[in-house]
């Protein structure tokens, strides 16, 4: 994914820059971590990046092509298929079990049952969460919550992991453990994956790290990652 000259302004009440001209690519499997204080813009990025909102200028790219001539269906397409997305505030639905959270975006997709039964098995086991698949939200722990989170994340093997604040909600060792989770599905499975994150200890276990200031980018650094 590629932004070129990118730009983003809110004009309701006073005029705000979020965003001024941001040129930034990120290639296929990188793990990325974007950082910075409150209201620096690192959120409108990340909604940027995942095509939930559109820049006032410049343009974004996605696997190669312009996402200004998307039409609506084509980007809520890309939302469902090529992205995942995993919040602070996990947005599970309180009336589905663990499995039908996980199922949701297979049934949107209109996947068969069969196909549907394996992703989710598949995916609980890969989580450590095969015996919680009929627990209610309101049953799990926070951490819990997460890994549900993460799994119907990558329910239609998306291409790109964007995670927003994802341990903003969590305890420290349930949050080292999502980000373990996260950043080991996504190596095994050659994903890209985006952090946007307060946690300098996030940031630190990412291979580029992107510290954006008054809605541009103060720095971007690269380091070999362990094995």
């Amino acid at each position: 994914m590629r932004m070129d000259g990118v730009s983003k302004e809110y004009l309701e009440g006073e005029p705000f820059a979020a965003l001024n001209d941001i040129n930034l690519e990120i290639r296929g499997g990188e793990l990325v971590s974007i950082t910075g204080p409150s209201g620096s813009g690192k959120s409108t990025m990340l909604h940027l990046l995942g095509c939930l909102d559109k820049p006032t200028k410049g343009e974004i790219y996605l696997e190669g092509k312009p996402v200004s001539g998307m039409t609506d269906d084509e980007l809520a397409e890309a939302r469902r298929n090529r992205i995942g997305f995993v919040f602070q505030a996990f947005n599970l639905a309180p009336t589905l079990d663990v499995f039908g959270n996980v199922e949701l975006p297979l049934v949107i997709k209109e996947a068969n049952v069969e196909e549907r039964r394996r992703t989710v098995d598949r995916l609980l086991s890969a989580v450590g969460l095969t015996d919680k698949a009929h627990k209610m939200p309101s049953q799990l722990s926070g951490g819990q919550k997460q890994r549900v989170a993460i799994a119907r994340a990558l329910a239609n093997s998306p291409a790109i992991l964007l995670a927003d604040e994802p341990t903003g909600n969590l305890d420290s060792k349930s949050g080292e453990e999502a980000v373990s989770l996260i950043i080991g599905l996504c190596k095994k499975h050659g994903m890209t994956a985006v952090f946007v994150t307060h946690d300098a200890k996030i940031a630190a276990r990412t291979e580029r790290q992107i510290r954006i200031l008054d809605g541009k980018i103060e720095s971007d650094s690269k380091r070999r990652m362990g094995k």
